[in-house]
This record gives C-alpha cells, sequence and structure tokens, in this order.
C-alpha cells in the first residue's frame, strides 16, 4: 500500500483471474508457497479493494468439489490448495480488530459456514462408508489408508476454517445460524470417532503411514482447539450449549482411562507408558481448569450475579463439577497426575538443570503434570470446604495411605501425590494444616529416595512463604543445609538451595537468625558454582548470593573476601550471557554496599567491570549500562580515595553525559561524587570535557526542564568543590557562562527553565566573585542592566530558602562594580535584601536543599558521600555566611569603587522606606 511505484488497479483486475490457475500443483513445497502468496494478496486487499475474494474462492471450491470428470488425484489436489488458501485468509481475517475488518468477516462467514460445512459433511461421510466397507479391519490395509487419507486433509482443512468462523465470525453466538450450531453440536461425535480411528493405529505394532497418524492427531487436537477457543471468548455460551456436559465427559474419560498407564513400579520405571495422545489430555484438563475457576462463573464484588452467570453456575454446580465428580478429580488428579512419573527421573540424571528449569518456567500447558498442578490448585481453591478436610487427613496421617490394601509402587505414588497436593495448595491449607508438625513427624530428609528428599526441600520453600513461625526457622535453615550438603542428586541440592533462597527474600526473615548458618551457606554456595553448568542455574545462584548479602549486610564482612574471588572465573563463564552478567554486577553491587567504605581496595577489582559495562564503544554496554553506572556510582560512593583506575574511568563521563535516557541522572550522580572526593585532582585530570559534556546537555531544548535542572545541579557542586584558580577558567573557555547569561538575559524560556540558569550565575558569584565582577563588567550597560533586572524577577519564582539567601549574596557580590547597568536595579535589590534578613537574618540553620538520591546509610555505617555531602552543605555560603556581613561589606567595597558622591547618588534612588529598614537591620 505504501510502496513508491505500486501495481495499478487495472493491472490488478488482470491479474486476480490467474490467481486461481494453479491450483492443481501437486508438488508441496511449490503449492505452499502460491497459497501463501494468493492468500496474502487477499489479505491485503479484502474487503477495500477486493470485496469479491470470498465468493470467488468459495465458487472454486464448490466447483472442484463438484466435478466428477476430473481425476481423483487432481481433484483432491485442488481442494487442498483452495481449502489451504482460504484457511490462511480466515486466520489473519480473524485476527484483526478494525471495525470493517470484523465486519466484512461477519458478513461472510454464513456463506463460508454453508459451502464448508457441507464439504466436511460429505468427506465425514465418505470417510465413514469406507469404513464400514472394510469393516473397521483398517490396521495394516494400506488400501484404506491410500483412499482415505486426502478425506482426511479435506477434513483437517475444512476445521480449521470452521473452528475460527465458530469462535471468531459471530457478534452476538447464540444468533449463529442452524448450519454453524449443528457443526458445533456433531463436533464433539465426529472428535470421538476419529479418536477411536487414532487411538488403535498409535497402539498398534503395525506399520502405519506417520502422515496417516499425523493428520488424524491434527484433526483430533482441532476440535479440542475449538473448545478451547470457544470458552476463551464465549465463555457464558460454552456452559449453556447443550453438548457441554457429553464433550466435557468424554475429555474426563480420556483423562481417567490414561492416569494408571502413566504409573510404573519404582522397581521397573523403564515399564512407564507415554499417554496415547498427550495433547489431548491437556486439552481437557486446561478445560476443566476454565470452568473450575472462570471470572464469567462468579459473583461480583457484591456478591450478585445476573441471569447469565446464574444459569452457567447451575449448570456447573448440577451437572459438571457435582460434589461426587469434584471428589473423583481430586483423587485422580492426586494419585496418577501431579506424583513425579518415571520420565522426571530420567531427566534428573540426564539433565538435572533443565528440568528444574522448565519446573519454574511458565509453559505450564505443554506439561501433562503441571498442567494437572494448575487445575488441581484451582480446584480446591475453590472447592476448599469440600477438599481440603479430606487432603488434610491424608496428608496428616500417613497410614491411611500405607495400609495393606495398596501395592509398594501405589503407596509411592499416593503418598508423593500428597505431598505434592500439600505444598500446591499451601496457600489455601494454612487453616487446615500445621506444617511444622508435620515436617517434624514425617523423617523424610532420611529416605535413601532422592525424590523424597527434592519434595522436602520443596515443600519448605512453599510453606516458607505462607505460614512457618520465624521461631521454628532454624529447623528450616538446618533441614535445607543438610539437603543441599548431602552427596547425591543434584536437582535436590538445587532445590534446597532455591528453598532456602525463599526463606532469606520471606518478609519475616531474621537476619540475627540466620547468621549462625552464613558460613555454611557460603560453602554451599561456592560448592554448587563449581556443580551446576547452565548459566540459569549458575545466575539463580549468584542472585541468592545477592539477597544473601543484602539481607545480612554489616555480618558479611568477613566472608567478602571469599565471594570477590569466586567473580573472576564467574564473569569468565557469563560471556556473551547479558542477564548472567548483569546479575554479577549487582553481587559485586550489594558487596560494596555492605562493605561501606572498606570497599575502597575492590576499586581495581571492580574498575574493568564497570569499563566493560559503560563503555559505549563495547556492544554489549546496550544491555549492561543501567547495572553497570549503579556499580559505578555506588563505587564512588563508599570511596574514601581514588584509586588510579577508578580515575581513569573518568574518561567515559563526557560521551555518557550525551545519553538522554533514565541513566542520566544517574552519571550526573557518578560526576558529583568524583567531585566531592577530590574536586580539584580529579578537574584537573578530566574536568575541560566534563563542563563541556555538561555545557551541551543544559542547553538542549529537546529534554526536559529536569532533565536541565539535574544538569545544573552537578554543575554546581563542580563549582563548589573545585577552587577558582584551577575551575574559573574552564567554565569561562567552555562559553557555559555566556549561555546561561544569553537565556536569562533574553527570557525566551519560561520562568520554570529560566530559574535553573540564574541559580547556576549564582552559584558561580558567590563562589569566583572576581570572575564573576569581570563577567559582568565585560558586558554592556544596557545588557548587564536587562540581565540584573530579569535575574532579580527570578527571585520570586525560587522557593528553596537556601537558594532565595544563595540569590542574595549573588547580589551582594554583583554590586560592588561600576557598571551603572547593574547599579541602577539597587532599588530592587534593597526589598529582597530586606525580605531574606527579616525572615532569616543571620542563622546558619542548614535548609533542606539536600540531594534528594543521596544514599540511606548502610545498616550501622553510614555511606561515606553521606559525610561529604553534609560537609559540603556546612560549608555552603547560602548557609554558613552571615548575610548582614556580607552586604555590608558589599556596600562598602560599592562605594569605594564609585566614589561617595556616586554612591550616595545610587543610594538616593532607592526606596526611602527600603533603605531605613535595611539600615536598621544591619544595625
Amino acid at each position: 500500500r505504501s510502496a513508491l511505484h505500486p501495481i495499478k488497479l487495472e493491472e490488478k483486475e488482470l491479474v486476480r483471474p490467474r490467481l486461481f490457475t494453479m491450483l492443481d500443483e501437486s508438488n508441496p513445497l511449490v503449492a505452499m508457497q502460491y497459497c501463501l502468496i494468493v492468500s496474502k494478496i487477499a489479505r491485503w486487499e479484502f474487503p477495500r479493494v477486493w470485496p469479491g475474494f470470498v465468493d470467488e474462492i468459495l465458487t472454486h471450491i464448490q466447483t472442484i468439489a463438484s466435478d466428477q470428470t476430473s481425476p481423483a488425484v487432481r481433484r483432491s489436489t485442488m481442494e487442498h490448495n483452495a481449502l489451504y488458501i482460504l484457511h490462511l485468509f480466515i486466520k489473519t481475517l480473524s485476527a484483526r480488530t478494525l471495525a470493517l475488518e470484523r465486519q466484512a468477516l461477519r458478513q461472510a462467514t454464513p456463506h463460508i459456514f454453508s459451502v464448508l460445512a457441507s464439504i466436511y459433511a460429505d468427506r465425514i461421510a465418505q470417510f465413514h462408508t469406507i469404513m464400514v466397507h472394510n469393516d473397521g479391519k483398517i490396521e495394516g490395509n494400506t488400501a484404506f489408508f491410500e483412499q482415505t487419507y486426502p478425506l482426511l486433509k479435506s477434513i483437517r482443512y475444512c476445521i480449521k476454517v470452521l473452528r475460527r468462523l465458530w469462535v471468531f465470525g459471530y457478534e452476538n453466538i447464540e444468533n449463529a445460524d442452524e448450519v454453524a450450531q449443528n457443526f458445533y453440536m456433531t463436533s464433539i461425535g465426529h472428535q470421538k470417532g476419529f479418536f477411536d480411528v487414532f487411538r488403535p493405529l498409535a497402539l498398534s505394532s503395525s506399520h502405519v503411514p506417520d502422515d496417516y497418524q499425523l493428520v488424524l492427531r491434527k484433526i483430533v487436537l482441532l476440535y479440542g482447539k475449538m473448545y478451547l477457543d470457544f470458552q476463551k471468548y464465549h465463555a457464558v455460551r460454552f456452559i449453556t450449549v447443550p453438548c457441554v456436559k457429553q464433550m466435557l465427559q468424554w475429555y474426563w474419560q480420556q483423562i481417567s482411562a490414561e492416569g494408571p498407564r502413566l504409573m510404573a513400579p519404582i522397581d521397573d520405571p523403564d515399564s512407564a507408558q507415554e499417554p496415547v495422545l498427550e495433547p489431548l489430555l491437556i486439552q481437557g484438563l486446561e478445560l476443566y481448569k476454565n470452568v473450575v475457576k472462570n471470572f464469567f462463573y462468579t459473583a461480583n464484588d457484591n456478591g450478585e450475579m445476573d441471569d447469565e452467570v446464574k444459569s452457567c453456575r447451575q449448570v456447573i454446580d448440577g451437572d459438571i463439577l457435582t460434589p461426587e465428580f469434584v471428589g473423583k478429580m481430586a483423587e485422580l488428579l492426586m494419585y496418577y497426575y501431579i506424583p513425579l512419573k518415571p520420565k522426571d527421573l530420567e531427566r534428573w540424571q540426564d539433565d538435572p538443570e533443565g528440568w528444574l528449569a522448565d519446573e519454574e518456567s511458565d509453559y505450564w500447558n505443554f506439561d501433562v503434570r503441571r498442567c494437572a498442578e494448575h487445575l488441581f490448585i484451582d480446584l480446591v481453591n475453590q472447592k476448599r470446604g469440600q477438599v481440603a478436610p479430606v487432603l488434610t487427613n491424608l496428608v496428616m496421617q500417613p497410614e491411611n495411605i500405607a495400609n495393606g490394601t495398596l501395592s509398594l509402587t501405589e503407596q509411592h505414588y499416593q503418598r508423593e501425590g500428597c505431598y505434592a497436593a500439600l505444598g500446591l495448595c499451601a496457600n489455601d491449607l494454612y487453616d487446615y494444616v500445621d506444617f511444622c508438625q508435620w515436617l517434624k513427624a514425617h523423617h523424610i530428609p532420611d529416605s535413601p529416595m532422592d525424590i523424597a528428599k527434592w519434595r522436602v526441600a520443596w515443600l519448605v520453600g512453599k510453606w516458607v512463604v505462607v505460614k512457618f513461625p520465624v521461631k521454628e526457622r532454624s529447623s528450616a535453615y538446618e533441614l535445607l543445609l543438610h539437603l543441599a550438603q548431602t552427596n547425591g542428586s543434584l536437582v535436590v541440592q538445587i532445590e534446597a538451595l532455591s528453598s532456602l533462597m525463599r526463606c532469606v527474600d520471606d518478609w519475616d526473615f531474621d537476619p540475627e537468625q540466620f547468621a549462625p548458618y552464613l558460613q555454611a551457606t557460603f560453602e554451599v554456595i561456592a560448592r554448587m558454582l563449581n556443580k551446576v553448568d547452565m548459566p540459569e542455574s549458575r545466575m539463580r545462584i549468584v542472585n541468592f548470593l545477592s539477597s544473601i548479602v543484602q539481607r545480612m549486610q554489616r555480618e558479611i564482612v568477613p566472608y567478602a573476601e571469599s565471594m570477590v574471588q569466586l567473580i573472576p572465573s564467574l564473569w569468565q563463564s557469563a560471556a556473551g550471557e547479558n542477564m548472567y552478567q548483569i546479575s554479577i554486577m549487582v553481587l559485586v553491587t550489594r558487596v560494596i554496599e555492605a562493605l561501606g567504605s572498606q570497599s575502597t581496595n575492590l576499586q581495581s577489582f571492580t574498575a574493568p567491570l564497570v569499563r566493560y559495562s559503560t563503555d559505549p564503544n563495547n556492544p554489549a554496554h546496550v544491555y549492561l549500562i543501567e547495572d553497570g553506572i549503579e556499580l559505578w556510582l555506588t563505587l564512588i560512593r563508599n570511596a574514601t580515595v581514588l584509586d588510579p583506575t577508578v580515575i581513569e574511568l573518568l574518561q567515559l563521563l563526557p560521551q555518557l553525559l550525551q545519553y538522554s535516557t533514565e541513566t542520566l541522572r544517574k552519571v550526573l550522580k557518578v560526576v558529583e561524587g568524583y567531585m566531592l572526593i577530590d574536586g580539584a585532582g580529579v578537574f584537573q585530570h578530566s574536568g575541560p570535557p566534563i563542563i563541556d559534556a555538561l555545557h551541551s546537555l543544559v542547553t538542549d531544548t529537546t529534554l526536559a526542564v529536569r532533565a536541565i535542572a539535574a544538569g545544573y545541579s552537578t554543575l554546581n557542586i563542580i563549582v563548589q568543590c573545585v577552587p577558582p584558580e584551577i575551575g574559573g577558567q574552564a567554565i569561562i573557555d567552555s562559553g557555559i557562562m555566556w549561555t546561561a547569561f544569553k537565556f536569562v538575559l533574553e527570557k525566551k524560556e519560561a520562568a520554570l527553565a529560566l530559574v535553573h540558569h540564574a541559580i547556576f550565575l549564582s552559584r558561580v558569584a558567590v563562589h569566583y566573585p572576581q570572575l564573576f565582577r569581570e563577567f559582568i563588567m565585560s558586558q554592556t550597560v544596557e545588557a548587564a542592566g536587562t540581565f540584573t533586572q530579569n535575574w532579580i524577577e527570578l527571585f520570586d519564582d525560587t522557593g528553596n530558602v537556601a537558594q532565595r539567601r544563595l540569590f542574595a549574596l549573588s547580589f551582594a557580590v554583583a554590586i560592588a562594580t561600576t557598571n551603572d547597568g547593574v547599579l541602577k536595579e539597587l532599588p530592587l535589590m534593597m526589598p529582597l535584601w530586606n525580605d531574606i534578613m527579616s525572615d532569616t537574618g543571620a542563622s546558619l540553620v542548614y535548609f533542606s536543599d539536600v540531594d534528594d538520591d543521596m544514599p540511606d546509610d548502610y545498616g550501622e555505617v553510614m555511606v561515606a558521600e553521606n559525610a561529604r555531602r553534609r560537609k559540603l552543605l556546612g560549608a555552603d555560603p547560602a548557609h554558613k555566611f552571615d548575610i548582614k556581613h556580607v552586604l555590608s561589606d558589599s556596600m562598602k567595597e560599592c562605594e569605594r569603587l564609585n566614589g561617595a558622591d556616586r554612591f550616595h547618588h545610587i543610594i538616593a534612588q532607592v526606596d526611602a522606606r527600603d533603605l531605613e529598614d535595611f539600615k536598621n537591620q544591619l544595625n
């Protein structure tokens, strides 16, 4: 549509009739590309440019279906290609949300349904006729496979189109035409029939073509996809449609039948059987999950239900989730589906870290066990009053399981199912189960089976965030450390460490209580880092170590050296793994925070990490820069002196100051941190390029005012920390004073922005008075007068008391001049001085202009930069100087420079009352 030289409409009309001339293409790869091209053209052109596409493709489909003269192979090929084009077209159209395209889909749906439903019914009838003709004996029947395979492909394509039309083609599904209603009502019978054909073929030892099994499998699953989409987008109608009970019952029959097949004797795990069609079981479990807990089937916040919700609840509670069925469902899930299976134990040995990563992923609806776990959690949550007491009885009374009527295998899986249920439903069982007492009564850690050890570590992690008294936490720490130190399965050790991390991250965590276990924990972590291989596993352990450092604060100081020794090998193993590298930098950041001023010894060690993560010439900086700057800032804030390696990092700052992103504020804080440690030395090393970069920042009109204010705040720190003999000439050479002067002089910006330029000039005037006076003297009388007038007017736009005192002091510096442009504004300055003296006088109170981003004290140790900022605040003339003495001295200097006669002439211009008030306050 946006091409420079698009195809003309007349040319498109010539091309369209030729698009359907290759429907008989038999090469699968060529046919697929052909169908993709035609469908893509239709998706772009329909309905605006090619409104008749649907009618044309349906006409071709009808013609092919009724053609009895062409060879069967050619006819099937054409039908498959035409249906595939329609499927691709409908798939895209149903995903669009524009009103015009939605309306076009709804208008086309009845016609498409009438044509495809007829073909669908005919192909199913033909398939059934051939089945009857062969008396249902299809295993090894090659002729049957060859006859029915084209029919199955047509059926599959029809279902792919019709299922989307059923879900998205009707604005109100209740108003769907009879053809569509009949298709959905008969779908469960057809799905059952196709599954009955597929199941014996899947279990058969005789040869069955892979393509044939695959198309049957896809047909069975397509019905399930239709049910899930229908439930998702039409939840109420899904329940009220008459066939819902029959459909859900059929799914439950498959779930019930497959459950025992998943089990295997504990002494012969290789005998476990795979489900006939695992995705079918997942579809059934997900359908039931969405019935058990669904927003559309519950009362509102006031406990009220509308008529639709009431009708849904009647069907669900009366026909689907009856009390008897809920009990059977809970029992089946607990005993057959949520216990760990032999294939899980196989993965423990083959890929323990991968298995644990899958357990913590969000892709639960791709695995039968994890899908069953989510269904079980929702079932207990929604039917707590019925299920929880029974579950509690089974869990708390092990003799209810281990009785003489069950085999050893059955006892194992039922016990494992109960333990799994206890952890999964911890949030719903906390009123029913005393987990600490249960843990003491069951000596699971002493079991020789790794699965039992893993389960108890997992259980502690689930319950510690729900109900685990603080006074009992020591027993949990001892248990988890014992499991993590045990020479056994790596899965058990990692899970124990993960549960220990949940204990540390918990709200009720007590650092003093955990302190005795700190050394053992660090030993376990160091050993585990040498055992695991996956970057994800290492990153998880490093994150746990960071959490411990953060929660234990100064307690980790004795172990800091050993932790630092781990970093080089960790960093080397993290090459190319950006998320892993970030976790390492976070760990180093927290170690430095915990060490406080003692972290100065780590500067040479940390500097390379900072350079690698913040150097704009390193491609990895895109991912690491935020955490790298945080590490850099933490290092500077806690430093007492600057190592040469840290000073060399200054060369990165000018380029980083050009980044107008969220990192800019922290980069500015890094600059301030350097200046607070050694302003003169840092400025001599890299001052001019930093000033130039800040100049570019504060003159960038595309930035928000707060970014310009932050830039000037850093400049103010520099002026305060750098002596005038070192920093004065660089500030003049950079042109930043002239820039600020020009902004105030021209007064083109809003006062909110101009006030920051004025504050900077006031800061320069107070700290570099000789420099400021020379700068003002170099201006013309007219320019100096306009600037001074605008400068004074900005005083009222400054609300901070310390900044108002700064303005007043800078006005006092300015009047020590012979420039008439400044002196003629003395009548405007006098009332402001009177206000300041009457409000604050000679007060040395430290008014609140402390940096909002100043770091908190870490534990009992003060962050070194806090002390430096407080010292700077105490030395600030806005707080320290007695403004009366400053004004008195400035008046005397003004009189000396201008002579007594001229000075009295200037003073005579001041209002008599203001002058009298001024003299009284000075005296």
